[in-house]
């Protein structure tokens, strides 16, 4: 019996590490098409006035999008939906869908309209800094991308569903092509409308991605109807379970206007500038963390609906040592590699040397938190796991207070560099408190020794391999995006990677193994050649 279960718990972890490895694919297509919209952007319009407009007009609906349709309507709608499927007939299953597509329909469309007819006083509120002409092209844009969330909130709607049954590639390959969309936009139609040819690729790219997520409905047996359906026991519960995370997610939206409210008055550039450091920071979240917590919540969810409280807290322990062993070296290696990165990709055109001295520096200190950011997605994923959303957006929003005046007071001697710092600082702070909590609640005791162990294995390894590549960048960079530089900072990858995989193995670390075991047994299925023999 002892036996049975272990070998099941060896299959669920396998089975997540497997969906979260072909999960890491797609959003590494989509993080890599992300630097290329954001090197089209920073090379036709480099930080000035117009890139300025460009981010500040994709916040407003940003948030709107984030705020209803986005990690708060999946992440209420997972835990709902798994417990439908497991325990209800599957017409009951089907109205619950449909409830949730015109419940996100009216929604949309009614705010969707307000905010483009409030575009330009939205716009004189949340960049006060901007000049005249700046705010009405702002205005100008924000209008168009109104279009964009209630495409993107039918979209977040079907990737729930999806990820509920298991599948999750569809629903990740959705972004590649919203991405896509802006590059076009971007190559296309910027040269002669200027960001209004952004504007136009992404609300594109926003309508393929809906018809992607579509195509993985139907795949499940789940069409797209509209009906009288709104107030269905599971919608009237995935929206309890949303409003707590609407709060947070209006606090988290109300720290980023506070954000782009001081960088507009520090000076030119400083929006833009902000915006591209984050853009970097976000890529080993989205393709390092975000797999994992994905792959990991409708196990999350399963394990607490059928009572197995050590089994959630194992699954997620497992999750996060993971996400842990991934992001602490990244988190090193971007705040070391900064000005090479933002070099090699951004300076040309538009983007100079002092654009890249102005966004590395707020890499350097964005990269601090990285580690929290990473975490955070798992953590939060075990409370949602238990239906329970308000324990993170309080926890969160204390955080997020803490970072606002923390920001607010750095930016005074710092500039942008304090901005950044202080979302690290107060992210850091989530993350303890959202752990600490988690502790309490379930049996966390062996599980929380090994958790432990493994994070001051990576931490040690990764502190070696920062000092180890920092030398090299001290001694070897000179700066510019040519092409030797690009083989310098392929070299310092390397070389980072190499210290930090030969101290993490002399150090033990069992993540480390677990992951060469995978790939041999990648690389071992892949053989053209095999015997039976074999």
């Amino acid at each position: 019996m002892v036996k049975s279960s272990t070998d099941h718990r060896a299959r669920v972890g396998e089975g997540v590490a497997a969906t979260a490895g072909l999960l890491v694919i797609f959003y590494l297509t989509s993080r890599v098409l992300g630097f290329v919209r954001q090197a089209v952007i920073a090379s036709l319009f480099g930080v000035g006035p117009e890139a300025d407009a460009w981010y500040a007009a994709f916040r407003i609906p940003d948030t709107l999008f984030t705020l209803f349709a986005g990690g708060a309507l999946v992440s209420a709608l997972i835990p709902v939906y798994t417990r439908y499927r497991d325990f209800r007939d599957p017409e009951d299953l089907r109205r619950l869908a449909t409830g949730l597509f015109n419940l996100v329909a009216v929604f949309m469309i009614v705010v969707g309209a307000l905010g483009a007819v409030f575009a330009q006083p939205l716009t004189d509120l949340i960049v006060p800094g901007f000049d005249d002409s700046t705010k009405e092209l702002t205005a100008r844009a924000t209008r168009w991308l109104m279009l964009s969330p209630l495409l993107l909130g039918f979209a977040a709607v079907a990737k729930g569903i999806s990820q509920s049954e298991r599948r999750f590639l569809i629903p990740a390959a959705g972004p590649v092509f919203y991405n896509v969309g802006t590059i076009t936009g971007g190559i296309l139609l910027a040269g002669q409308h200027g960001i209004m040819g952004l504007v136009w690729g992404t609300v594109a790219g926003a309508l393929i991605h809906l018809a992607i997520q579509q195509v993985g409905l139907a795949r499940i047996g789940i069409t797209f109807p509209f009906s009288k359906v709104v107030a269905h026991p599971g919608v009237v519960r995935v929206i309890s379970l949303m409003i707590p995370r609407l709060l947070g997610f209006a606090v988290i939206q109300v720290s980023f206007f506070f954000v782009n409210f001081l960088a507009s008055l520090i000076g030119p550039a400083s929006v833009s500038a902000l915006a591209n450091a984050w853009l970097l920071l976000l890529f080993p979240v989205g393709v390092l963390a975000i797999p994992f917590a994905e792959a990991s919540l409708p196990t999350f969810s399963s394990r607490w609906a059928r009572g197995d409280r050590d089994g959630l807290a194992r699954e997620y322990h497992w999750a996060l040592r993971r996400v842990l062993f991934l992001v602490v070296p990244a988190s090193v290696g971007l705040g070391v590699l900064a000005e090479p990165v933002m070099s090699v990709l951004f300076e040309r055109d538009a983007f100079d040397a002092a654009a890249t001295a102005l966004t590395a520096g707020a890499l350097v200190f964005y990269s601090v938190g990285l580690a929290g950011h990473g975490s955070v997605e798992v953590l939060a994923r075990a409370f949602y796991s238990m239906q329970d959303t308000r324990t993170p957006v309080i926890i969160g929003s204390v955080s997020i207070g803490l970072h606002m005046l923390v920001s607010w007071l750095l930016s005074l001697s710092m500039g942008i560099n304090g901005l950044a710092l202080g979302v690290s600082v107060g992210v850091l702070v989530e993350m303890v408190l959202l752990y600490a909590v988690l502790r309490r609640r379930l049996p966390t005791g062996a599980y929380d020794r090994a958790t432990s162990l493994s994070a001051a294995r990576t931490l040690a390894a990764s502190a070696l391999m920062g000092v180890t590549v920092f030398g090299a960048v001290w001694y070897t960079w000179e700066g510019g995006s040519t092409l030797p530089n690009l083989g310098l900072l392929i070299g310092y990858m390397a070389l980072g990677a190499a210290v930090f995989s030969i101290v993490a193995g002399a150090l033990g670390s069992e993540e480390l193994f677990a992951l060469v075991r995978r790939v041999r047994e990648r690389l071992s299925s892949w053989k053209p050649y095999r015997t039976r023999n074999t």
